[in-house]
C-alpha cells in the first residue's frame, strides 16, 4: 500500500477529497508495489484507483488529460528498494573489492525498476512471470540486460545460477510485448569469447531492433580475488579478434545507429584507431564506456572552435588512469592553438587500490592521487566527474576534493568531458 503525505491544493486528488494519512491499495484493481504504479498512471487519461480512508475502502474512477496530474506525495514505503543479486558471478565486480570500504559499494542489487529507471544492467534471473507480466503492463521500455553468453552451460558457468539458462526466453516474453531492450556481454577470455561470443551476438542480432544494441565490455580483474576462479584479462590478440567479429557484425547496422559496439578499451588494448562519430550513432551505449573516447575527442575540438584565445602562460595539471593518459596527450596538443603559451601536464595514476590491471579513471582513488602526485603538482588540477560518486565530491576510497586539495596543495576543478576541459582551461587562464 502506498500512504499519502501530501496532495496538491486543487489538484485531481484534492477535488476527490483525498488527504495526508490515505492509501492507494490498487490501480484499475492491480495492487501498487512502488512509485512506477503511480508514475505510470499519473500519465494515463482513464483507470480507477482504490483507496483507503478513514477506514473505508473506495474505488474512484479517474478521467483525466494525459498531462494532468493527480498531485498526490507518497512517503518512503513508495521508493524503490533495490532487489538483491542472486547470482555469484565468477567476474562480479563487487566480489573484487577490498574490504573495509564504505558499506554501499558491497552492496549487490540486480532490479528490474532500477534497470527502467537509472539504466542499471540486470540479468533478470530474480525476475518471476508475474514480474515479466508487470513489466511488460507498465511499458517498464527500455531495460538494460546483462547477458554474457547464450550457450545455457557457458551462462551457468558464468553466473552460477541455473535460472540464468531462461534469460533467452524472458527476452523473447519481453521483445513480443513490446519491450526494447539495451544489452550487455562481460567478456571473460577462454569462456565466453571466440565461437561462444559469435553465437551469442547471432541470437541477439535475430531481435534486433526490439534489441536495439550490444555492448561487449572486458572483464576487470582487480588485485583482492583470493579465493575466486582465476580469470586472464583481455590481451591485445583477444582484443583484436574481437573487434574483427562486432565491427563485421555491425556493418549492416551503422546507417541505422549501429546494433554491436566493443567498448573503448578493446581499441585502446588493441591499440586500434577508434571509430568514427557517426559508427556509435545516438551513444546508446555510453555509460558502458561505448564511444566515451570518441565523444570527449568531439567535444574538444567543438570547444576548441569556440574557446577564445589566452595567451596567459599557467600549468594546469589533468589526472587520468593509464588507459587513456596516451590519448590526453595527445589530444593537449591541440591546446596550443588557442592557449599557446598553456603548460597542460597529464598526471597518470597507476591503480594501486585495486591493483594495475586497473587502467580506467573511473576507478582511481583519491588515496591513489595524494600518495603518487605529493609534492609533484601545485595550482590548478582537473580531475574528471567519472573518479566521483555520482553527485557528491567523494573517491571511492572515501576521500574527498577537499582532502586531495588540502594534502597537495592544489585547486580542482571538476570536469564532465573534454568540452568541460576547455572551459577550465580557459578560465584559469583568464
Amino acid at each position: 500500500m502506498a500512504k499519502i503525505v501530501g496532495v496538491d491544493k486543487g489538484s485531481i486528488a484534492d477535488e476527490i477529497h483525498l488527504k495526508a494519512g490515505d492509501e492507494v491499495i490498487a490501480f484499475d484493481g492491480y495492487p501498487v508495489e512502488d512509485i512506477l504504479d503511480y508514475i505510470f498512471y499519473d500519465a494515463k487519461e482513464n483507470f480507477t484507483m482504490t483507496v483507503i480512508s478513514d477506514g473505508d475502502v473506495s474505488t474512484v474512477e479517474i478521467d483525466k488529460d494525459p498531462d494532468e496530474s493527480l498531485g498526490i506525495t507518497f512517503g518512503c514505503d513508495m521508493e524503490l528498494e533495490p532487489k538483491r543479486c542472486k547470482n555469484k558471478c565468477m567476474f562480479c565486480f563487487v566480489d573484487q573489492l577490498p574490504k573495509g570500504m564504505r558499506d554501499t559499494l558491497y552492496v549487490k542489487d540486480d532490479d528490474y525498476r532500477c534497470s527502467f529507471a537509472l539504466g542499471n544492467y540486470v540479468t533478470l534471473t530474480n525476475v518471476t512471470d508475474k514480474d515479466l507480466e508487470r513489466i511488460v503492463r507498465l511499458g517498464l521500455s527500455p531495460l538494460y540486460v546483462s547477458v554474457h553468453a547464450y550457450d545455457k552451460e557457458v551462462k551457468r558457468e558464468l553466473i552460477s545460477n541455473p535460472e540464468g539458462a531462461k534469460l533467452f526466453d524472458k527476452i523473447d516474453y519481453l521483445v513480443k510485448n513490446g519491450i526494447k531492450l539495451h544489452t550487455q556481454i562481460v567478456m571473460c577470455k577462454g569462456i565466453n569469447d571466440g565461437e561462444v561470443l559469435t553465437e551469442t551476438l547471432s541470437m541477439l542480432e535475430k531481435y534486433y531492433p526490439s534489441v536495439e544494441s550490444v555492448a561487449i565490455v572486458p572483464v576487470g580483474l582487480t588485485k583482492h580475488r583470493d579465493g575466486l576462479k582465476p580469470l586472464s584479462p583481455i590481451d591485445k590478440k583477444t582484443a583484436e579478434e574481437t573487434i574483427s567479429a562486432v565491427e563485421k557484425l555491425n556493418e549492416k547496422y551503422v546507417a541505422n545507429g549501429g546494433f554491436a559496439f566493443c567498448s573503448d578499451e578493446f581499441y585502446i588494448k588493441a591499440a586500434r584507431e577508434l571509430p568514427k562519430t557517426e559508427y556509435y550513432g545516438d551513444f546508446s551505449q555510453i555509460e558502458n564506456g561505448v564511444g566515451l573516447v570518441r565523444q570527449f575527442i568531439d567535444d574538444i575540438d567543438y570547444a576548441l572552435e569556440e574557446a577564445k584565445p589566452s595567451y596567459s602562460k599557467k600549468t594546469v595539471y589533468s589526472v587520468t588512469g593509464q588507459s587513456f593518459k596516451d590519448i590526453l596527450r595527445r589530444e593537449s596538443k591541440k591546446f596550443t592553438t588557442k592557449f599557446p603559451n598553456l603548460d597542460f601536464q597529464v598526471m597518470d595514476i597507476v591503480n594501486e587500490f585495486f591493483g594495475e590491471s586497473i587502467t580506467v579513471a573511473g576507478l582511481i582513488t583519491g588515496g591513489d592521487i595524494v600518495k603518487q602526485l605529493r609534492g609533484k603538482v601545485s595550482g590548478d588540477m582537473i580531475v574528471p566527474s567519472t573518479m566521483l560518486r555520482e553527485f557528491t565530491d567523494t573517491f571511492l576510497d572515501g576521500v574527498k576534493v577537499a582532502d586531495i586539495e588540502r594534502e597537495l596543495g592544489v585547486k580542482i576543478h571538476i570536469s564532465h568531458g573534454g568540452e568541460d576541459v576547455v572551459r577550465i582551461i580557459s578560465e584559469v587562464l583568464r
